[in-house]
């Protein structure tokens, strides 16, 4: 009976232990009741212990301490900060104030900061720092007047050459007239002439022969027995053959037989300068005629140097 008594007020006694507890807590929920539904709010604790958390702690509000939030720690903290170090801080912006006056002064006040006493040595001296200016200024004008001076020398160098025309390439060609001796027996003039330089080398050539000697060919009794206005209409070369088409005009000549021998002569001498002739077929107006004019000089087939 006693042992049962015993155990009656040992768990009385405990009952007891935990309602106090119990009223503790209670009376401290309700004291500290925001900034623990805040706290449950903020770490979402039945969210992650019961997988949901109830209504009222979605819906409370939180109100911001005014120790702890950021606009109001500032305006606690600046007033002490003012307050404690008044001194230090005018000091600093008298000093940054004096900084800022020198910086602006500075440029302004170098030519009329000079002492007194300088001012009058320099006076008296007639120098002044006004007057060493322009001896540096003409100083540097010097040097940047002469500096064109070079450039242009060397532009002259180097465009000169560009603007200097360069020889034009040319070519010495033989030219074969005819010199009438005094028995009037024809022979060979081989003359030579430059010509500028082309892809038609023997067009060229031929034209120059069919324009006649120059005056001071002629004035060595050089002539041509061409007849005047043949022009050539066309030229070819194939295994050694020129194919020379020449105009109507070739095919009267009024000396007769020996004009019509030396006109070919003069034309096959020409044409067989060129290593690539060997010899040369006449075409007449493109037509292959067998003979040329009333005479009947042979012309239907290649003639080289040895057919005269």
């Amino acid at each position: 009976m006693a042992e049962r008594n015993t155990k009656k007020k040992n768990t009385g006694f405990a009952f007891a232990c935990w309602l106090l507890v119990a009223l503790i807590l209670l009376v401290f929920f309700f004291v500290k009741k925001d900034t623990i539904l805040s706290n449950l709010q903020n770490t979402d604790f039945f969210g992650r212990v019961f997988g949901k958390t109830p209504e009222f702690v979605q819906n409370h509000e939180q109100k911001q301490n005014p120790k702890s939030g950021g606009d109001a720690f500032q305006i606690d903290i600046l007033p002490e900060a003012n307050s404690t170090e008044p001194s230090v801080i005018e000091n600093n912006r008298s000093n940054l104030a004096k900084q800022n006056e020198s910086t602006v002064q500075k440029p302004t006040s170098a030519p009329d900061a000079q002492k007194p006493a300088d001012r009058s040595n320099a006076e008296k001296s007639g120098e002044t720092k006004a007057d060493e200016k322009p001896k540096t200024e003409k100083g540097d004008e010097a040097r940047t007047a002469e500096k064109p001076k070079a450039d242009t020398r060397n532009a002259d160098k180097t465009q000169s050459p560009k603007n200097t025309p360069q020889p034009a390439a040319t070519i010495d060609v033989p030219l074969c007239f005819v010199v009438i001796g005094s028995d009037g027996s024809v022979s060979r003039q081989i003359v030579t002439r430059k010509l500028p330089k082309s892809d038609s080398p023997l067009t060229d050539t031929l034209n120059s022969l069919l324009a006649g000697p120059s005056a001071e060919e002629k004035s060595r009794n050089t002539m041509t027995l061409i007849p005047s206005g043949t022009k050539l209409l066309g030229a070819s070369v194939k295994n050694g053959i020129a194919t020379l088409n020449f105009s109507e005009a070739f095919s009267f000549n009024s000396v007769g037989v020996q004009g019509y021998l030396a006109q070919l002569m003069q034309i096959v001498y020409t044409a067989t300068s060129f290593s690539t002739v060997n010899s040369v077929q006449f075409i007449i107006e493109g037509q292959r005629e067998d003979y040329l004019g009333s005479e009947g000089t042979w012309i239907g087939s290649p003639l080289s140097r040895s057919s005269f």
